[in-house]
C-alpha cells in the first residue's frame, strides 16, 4: 500500500494537467456573451462538471496503477507521459480545428479553413527546424508535465472546488433563512378557518402539451385516458391559453399572476424576472414550504430568477453528474454549463453514470424524485413540478415507442430536426406528420406517468385534499409550415390545457370561460384563503365560477435568424368572444380569426371585419400601454 499511493500520485498528476487543460478549451468553445445566469452559478456549474471529469479520470488512471504495479517503475512512468503528452497534443488539434471552422462560418469562406491548416504547417514546420537546431538551449528552457501541474492543473482545480464549496454554502444559508421565515409565518394567526388544515398546492407543468393533441378535449387517439378519468372529478377549463410560447416566459407569468406586459421578461433573452412579487414568495411569507421539482433548463428557478424563494429547494432533475449530490446542494444547471455538458457526453456517455445523461430529465424520474420529496416535505406545502415530456426530442420508452409512428425518430430528425423551431417546406409535411405521432406517444407515456404520481397523491394522507392544478407552459406546432414552437400564435401553439382538481372535489365540470396563464397564481391564492395583491393580474377561477366574457393575450418568441437577435416579441394575439386576431409587429400584417366556427385558422377575416380589426387593435395597446418602461414591446 506504501508504494502504490506515490505511484498513483506520480501517473496521476500529469492526466489532471491534460483533464484541466481540456476543460479550459471547451469552456472557451461554449462560453456565451448573452448568458444571464449569475457568474457565480456558472462558475460552480462549471466546476461541477470539472470535478466529475476528474472523479472518472481518478478511476482509470487507478486502474493503469494497478496494471504499472507489474511493470518496472521508471518504463509505466515514462509510458504514462508519453500517453499525456500524446493525448494533450490531439486536445489541441481538435479544438484548433473546431475553432478555425467556427472562424470559417463566420467568415463564410470554407477554403479558410485550407489556407490556415497551411500556413500553421508552415510556421510549424519553422519552429521545428528551429528547436532541432538550438536543441540544447530550448531543453533547459521546456515546461514538464509537472510543471503543468504544480502551476497551472493544481490552482484551477483549488479554485473550483472553493467555487463549489461558496456555493453549497450559499444554498444551505439561503434555505435556513427560507425555513426561519416560514416557521415564523407559520406560528402567525392566518384568516384561515383553523379547525382546517390549510391544503396543500401542487402544479404540474407539462411542456409543450398542446390541447388539440389530448383525447380530453376530443382528440381521436386516445392520447390522455388517464387525464379523462380525472376530469370527471375536476374542473376543466377548456379555453385556457399561455399567455407566452416560451417557457420561462409562461412560467414566470404563472408563478407572478402578472402578464409578461407587467413582469418585463417579454422572451427568453431578457434577463430573469427576480423581484419579490411573486406567487412563491407570498406563499413561503404565509407559512408554506416552498420546492420545485424541475425537468429542464428555462424551468428551472434559477433561470426563473425565483430560486432565493424556495424554503425546501430546487430538485433539478436534467444534466445530471456522477456527483450528482451537488445538484441537490444549489449547484443548478446554467446555459454555458449546459453547453458544456451536452457536448462532452457525446464523446464521454459516462458523465452521468449510473443515470442516463439526458439534457432534460424523464417523466417517469421527475415524477418519482417528486413523490419521494413529497414524504419530507413539512406540510402546508407549494410544490411546483415542471415535466419535460411531451416536448421534443419526444423519444419514449417501450411500450409506446413506435405505437404510431411508421418512420424512426432518427431517421425522421435526418429530414427536420427538433432541435430548433424553423419553417419547412410542403414537400416536408410527410415528415413533419412523422414528428406527430412521436409527439402523440411522447402525450401518451406523459399521461401514464401522470397516473402513477396522482395515485401516490391519493395513497398520501398529506395530499388527499390538496389543490391540484395540470397545465402547460405552451403548445407546439406540426402545421402550415412551422415546426416546433416560439414564432406563432395559431391554437396550435397557444391552446394548452388547465386541469383544477380542487380540495375535496368529487364531482367534474367543464368550463366555456376565458381563462390564461396569469389567472393561475390568483386561483391559488383564492382557494387558500390568502389576499390576492393588487400588483397581479390575473382573475381566480374557482370551481363554479362564471368569468365575464374578457380578452387573453399572447405573445410570441422568435429565434434569431441569420444573425440577427430578436429580444422582443415579433407578433401578438387577443381573443375575444369567438375572434381572435393575430398581429405581425414586423410586418404589419394582421389576421383576423372565428376560432369557434374555423378551429383551424384557415379563412382571414381581416380585410371583411376592418372595424372589429381596429377595435381589437385598440384593446391590444391598453395592454401594451402596461409595459414596464424599460422593457417594452411596440407593435405599430
Amino acid at each position: 500500500m506504501k508504494s502504490i499511493i506515490p505511484l498513483y500520485g506520480k501517473l496521476l498528476r500529469p492526466w489532471l494537467a491534460v483533464i484541466v487543460y481540456l476543460w479550459i478549451l471547451h469552456l472557451m468553445a461554449v462560453f456565451g456573451i448573452h448568458d444571464l445566469e449569475p457568474l457565480l452559478d456558472r462558475l460552480a456549474d462549471w466546476s461541477a462538471i470539472l470535478w466529475t471529469l476528474v472523479f472518472w479520470l481518478s478511476l482509470v488512471v487507478l486502474a493503469w496503477c494497478l496494471i504499472a504495479l507489474f511493470v518496472k517503475t521508471r518504463i509505466a512512468l515514462v509510458l504514462n507521459d508519453v500517453g499525456a503528452k500524446a493525448a494533450l497534443i490531439l486536445v489541441t488539434a481538435f479544438y484548433f480545428v473546431r475553432w478555425l471552422f467556427r472562424w470559417a462560418t463566420v467568415l463564410g469562406d470554407p477554403d479558410a479553413v485550407a489556407y490556415t491548416l497551411v500556413l500553421v504547417c508552415v510556421v510549424m514546420g519553422v519552429w521545428v527546424w528551429r528547436r532541432r537546431k538550438n536543441w540544447r538551449q530550448d531543453k533547459l528552457n521546456d515546461l514538464s508535465l509537472l510543471d503543468g501541474w504544480y502551476y497551472f492543473a493544481l490552482p484551477v482545480l483549488i479554485a473550483s472546488a472553493l467555487i463549489l464549496a461558496v456555493k453549497v454554502w450559499d444554498n444551505s444559508t439561503v434555505l435556513k433563512a427560507n425555513q426561519m421565515v416560514v416557521s415564523r409565518a407559520a406560528s402567525l394567526p392566518v384568516p384561515h378557518d383553523a379547525s382546517q388544515p390549510r391544503p396543500n398546492v401542487v402544479i404540474i407543468i407539462a411542456d409543450s402539451l398542446r390541447a388539440q393533441n389530448m383525447s380530453l378535449f376530443g382528440y381521436r387517439r386516445k392520447t390522455t385516458p388517464f387525464l379523462s378519468r380525472f376530469a370527471e372529478k375536476s374542473s376543466v377549463f377548456t379555453q385556457m391559453y399561455a399567455n407566452s410560447t416560451t417557457t420561462g416566459v409562461s412560467i414566470t407569468t404563472i408563478l407572478s399572476g402578472k402578464h409578461p406586459f407587467s413582469h418585463g421578461r417579454l422572451t427568453r433573452l431578457l434577463p430573469p424576472y427576480n423581484s419579490f412579487e411573486n406567487l412563491v414568495a407570498l406563499l413561503r411569507d404565509k407559512g408554506y414550504t416552498t420546492a420545485a421539482v424541475t425537468s429542464n433548463l428555462e424551468a428551472s428557478f434559477d433561470y426563473l430568477g425565483l430560486t432565493e424563494y424556495l424554503a425546501h429547494g430546487q430538485y433539478a432533475n436534467f444534466s445530471r453528474l456522477t456527483l450528482s449530490w451537488l445538484r441537490d446542494n444549489g449547484v443548478y444547471p446554467t446555459l454555458p454549463g449546459n453547453r458544456m455538458y451536452d457536448e462532452l457526453s457525446q464523446f464521454l456517455p459516462f458523465l452521468g453514470f449510473p443515470e442516463k445523461t439526458l439534457d432534460y430529465g424523464p417523466a417517469d424520474d421527475t415524477f418519482n424524485r417528486a413523490a419521494r420529496l413529497l414524504v419530507h416535505l413539512p406540510e402546508p406545502f407549494f410544490l411546483l413540478v415542471h415535466v419535460h415530456e411531451p416536448h421534443s426530442p419526444y423519444e419514449t420508452p417501450v411500450p409506446f415507442r413506435g405505437k404510431y409512428a411508421k418512420l424512426d425518430y432518427r431517421e425522421v430528425n435526418q429530414k427536420i430536426s427538433s432541435a430548433n423551431s424553423a419553417r419547412y417546406q410542403p414537400e416536408l409535411q410527410p415528415f413533419v406528420d412523422a414528428h406527430r405521432d412521436h409527439y402523440d406517444e411522447a402525450i401518451e407515456y406523459l399521461d401514464s406517468e401522470l397516473a402513477q404520481f396522482v395515485h401516490a397523491l391519493g395513497r398520501n394522507p398529506k395530499t388527499r385534499n390538496s389543490l391540484l392544478i395540470v397545465t402547460s407552459d405552451h403548445g407546439e406546432s406540426f402545421e402550415r409550415g412551422y415546426f416546433i414552437h416560439g414564432e406563432d400564435l395559431y391554437e396550435s401553439s397557444v391552446h394548452v390545457p388547465l386541469i383544477i382538481k380542487f380540495p375535496n372535489q368529487d364531482r367534474g365540470e367543464k368550463s366555456p370561460a376565458p381563462v390564461q396563464s396569469v389567472d393561475i397564481a390568483p386561483t391559488i391564492l383564492r382557494v387558500i384563503d390568502v389576499p390576492i395583491p393588487t400588483w397581479m393580474d390575473g382573475k381566480p377561477v374557482t370551481s363554479g365560477t362564471s368569468l365575464e366574457e374578457r380578452e387573453t393575450i399572447m405573445i410570441n418568441y422568435k429565434e434569431p435568424n441569420n444573425g440577427k437577435v430578436y429580444d422582443r416579441p415579433t407578433k401578438l394575439a387577443i381573443r375575444w368572444k369567438q375572434y381572435k386576431l393575430i398581429a405581425s409587429c414586423d410586418s404589419q400584417r394582421a389576421e383576423l380569426y372565428d376560432v369557434v366556427f374555423d378551429p383551424g385558422e384557415q379563412t382571414n377575416l381581416a380585410r371583411r371585419e376592418a372595424g372589429l380589426v381596429k377595435g381589437l387593435w385598440g384593446r391590444l395597446e391598453q395592454h401594451l400601454a402596461k409595459q414596464r418602461s424599460d422593457r417594452r414591446m411596440v407593435c405599430r
